[in-house]
């Protein structure tokens, strides 16, 4: 956060002589004092974790604070470890921006203290003001920058990498890899303007984990953008699980999604060649929709023979010629195609099939008897193996089977 929040933060500290902490809506921290006099373990656990831990937070919103006009008095709750405390809403034109808290145990803040308190509440409100609104004209810049960044048009692609450079908005320091987070909607729901600010808000979570100018965000119809730096995520590896789990608390309502994932794509050499992690990224949730497996974070670099299925047009997985293959083992037997898969996902042993299918041997060198005489495919064709693997693995891609 700002040094002008801190400043705030700290002068108060010093007038009261007591700790002072600021919180956003959701309870997590933006600046914190130096501490004077008693915290409690929730204020503790705040600072180490920079949020308040979910017990407290189900505890905090108990007291409905975002209706407060004034400065509420918490009472000690000895179930949670936690002492007094006020709580000062932090509003600018009726726009709630977060909470202004004094520990209140041992001498009670009185009248003046809270006066001042109120003062300080109202410096916080106009700092958090100006951020966001320089912050929505950063995500503008950004934004414009990254749509070209992503585009079909080559030229546009390398002057938008060149734009973000020269006006110190990303640092192009090394690869750069684009996580890809999306809502799987159910039938008959579709991803709304509130699913996309819960998207924005998890983005910004996720964004505001890394170094200045090390990453980039943008919400499109159905997903949201996370674009870092390969430096950042060595730093922190999780991020794409972290944003995902963000994600899925800000979205709510699991009645309405299969599932939310997130796809990671491959690091790309040059910001100018963001546009392949992204697609690549795209790629893995499309992996995910329908394959459970890959599920909740699906990387590019593990999605095996997926990774070149998922980047062809449907028409042309659809034309691979092996439909009539599956359909007659299907109609056989189901057992058949799940043998003929492990047997071509294991490079044909025999004795890893068995082991994996919990049958014996010989039960296995009988179905692979019948697959060949159902689908025309001499198994023992390196060639012939190919096309059905990767004719069986399209058709699971396309959701045919």
């Amino acid at each position: 956060m700002s040094e002008d929040l801190q400043r705030v933060v700290d002068a108060l500290a010093r007038q009261l002589g007591r700790a002072v902490a600021v919180d956003d809506v959701h309870f997590r921290l933006l600046a914190y004092s130096a501490q004077a006099g008693p915290i409690d373990d929730m204020r503790a656990r705040v600072v180490l974790n920079r949020e308040a831990p979910p017990e407290g937070v189900a505890w905090l919103r108990r007291f409905r604070l975002s209706r407060a006009d004034g400065p509420v008095r918490l009472p000690a709750s000895a179930e949670l470890d936690l002492l007094p405390r006020v709580a000062i809403p932090i509003r600018f034109q009726g726009v709630q921006f977060g909470y202004l808290w004094l520990i209140d145990a041992d001498e009670q803040v009185d009248d003046a203290g809270l006066a001042l308190a109120g003062v300080a509440a109202g410096e916080a409100a106009e700092v958090l003001f100006r951020e966001r609104a320089l912050g929505e004209l950063h995500d503008a810049r950004v934004g414009e920058f990254l749509r070209d960044l992503l585009s079909e048009d080559r030229v546009a692609r390398t002057l938008a990498a060149d734009g973000l450079v020269e006006s110190n908005l990303f640092a192009a320091r090394g690869g750069v890899v684009a996580i890809v987070v999306a809502p799987l909607p159910v039938a008959g729901q579709e991803v709304d303007e509130g699913d996309r600010l819960a998207i924005g808000a998890a983005l910004r979570t996720a964004s505001n984990a890394m170094s200045f100018r090390e990453s980039m965000v943008l919400v499109r119809p159905g997903h949201g953008l996370l674009v870092v730096t390969q430096r950042a995520i060595e730093r922190v590896p999780r991020v794409a699980e972290e944003l995902c789990s963000s994600a899925v608390r800000g979205l709510g309502r699991a009645d309405r999604w299969r599932a939310v994932v997130a796809g990671v794509g491959r690091p790309a050499a040059r910001l100018a060649d963001a546009a392949t992690s992204y697609r690549q990224a795209l790629d893995a949730i499309r992996v995910a929709d329908v394959i459970p497996g890959f599920r909740p974070v699906a990387r590019h670099e593990a999605l095996g023979i997926y990774a070149l299925l998922a980047a062809q047009p449907r028409e042309q997985l659809r034309s691979m010629g092996v439909a009539e293959a599956i359909t007659a083992l299907l109609d056989a037997d189901p057992a058949l195609l799940v043998t003929a898969e492990t047997f071509l996902d294991r490079a044909g042993d025999s004795r890893a099939v068995a082991e994996c299918l919990g049958v014996h041997r010989a039960t296995i060198y009988h179905r692979l008897h019948r697959i060949e005489e159902l689908t025309g495919f001499d198994l023992s064709d390196g060639e012939r193996r190919l096309v059905l693997h990767l004719g069986i693995k399209a058709a699971r891609l396309l959701g045919d089977i």
